[in-house]
């Protein structure tokens, strides 16, 4: 009788280790699908988030591509006014009779050239300063496009 009864409690606890054992083993499954899980979905918020910049760092490279180049436009534009404006100046200068004509041909191109020089300089100040702050802007909104939707998959 006594090997039954020290039998019995310890198969008593053979069961009930093993239960215990299953129990933390099936939460530690548990566990590690839902970090699985989460980090997937992370990862999924990442992805989306570094597509979102990228595209948005395409568009903005673009627009600052497409400022850069209206910008040498209006360069060579400006020079090719200077130049015409100059050529012009020197057929008045050719057909002056005399010396204070010449001279006042010479003081009207260089305040009309000074004068369109300047228009130049505030042309492309204003325009420089119009993309800046567009494409400040638009990297801005990027930014926070992309922080949001990172946000939104890792909650």
């Amino acid at each position: 009788m006594t090997t039954k009864t020290n039998a019995k409690p310890t198969k008593v606890a053979k069961n009930t280790a093993e239960e215990a054992t299953n129990k933390v083993a099936e939460g530690a499954r548990e566990f590690v699908k839902r970090s699985a899980e989460t980090a997937h979905e992370r990862a999924e918020g990442i992805y989306e988030s570094t597509k979102t910049y990228n595209s948005q760092l395409e568009n903005t490279l673009k627009r600052a591509a497409t400022g850069y180049t209206n910008m040498l436009g209006g360069i060579f534009d400006a020079a090719f006014a200077n130049v015409n404006h100059t050529l012009a100046a020197v057929e008045k200068l050719a057909e002056a009779k005399t010396a204070s004509e010449a001279m006042k041909i010479q003081a009207d191109y260089v305040r009309e050239h000074s004068a369109q020089n300047m228009e130049h300089i505030r042309s492309a100040y204003d325009y420089v300063r119009d993309v800046a702050a567009e494409n400040v802007g638009s990297v801005r909104e990027g930014y926070a496009k992309m922080w949001q939707s990172s946000d939104k998959k890792a909650a």
